[in-house]
């Protein structure tokens, strides 16, 4: 499994312009909820739940209504984040 420093590694190197402390902010909240590890395809219900995860980072309060009443675009960051680590062969579990 691996660690929060390992997931803002593979970010650093997938090239994601944010600073690494916003960086471990999302993995923090990634490992909170799912030990990360091989890459696996996640169920409709996992993504949802992973991506809850990273978007309360930004709004604490969000529950799964207002994650899909959120348009596309705004959760585009989150989406690309998992997207990044599975191009390394990496997710949650």
């Amino acid at each position: 499994m691996l660690g929060t420093e390992d997931v803002v590694r593979v970010w650093n190197r997938a090239g994601n312009p944010m600073p690494d402390k916003r960086l471990d902010q999302y993995a923090r909240a990634l490992a909170s909820g799912s030990r990360i590890g091989a890459y696996h395809a996640l169920a409709d219900d996992e993504e949802d739940r992973v991506i809850l995860a990273l978007y309360r980072v930004d709004r604490p309060r969000a529950t799964f209504a207002d994650l899909h009443q959120a348009p596309p675009l705004a959760l585009a960051s989150y989406h690309q984040l998992l997207h990044d680590l599975a191009r390394e062969g990496l997710g949650p579990l």
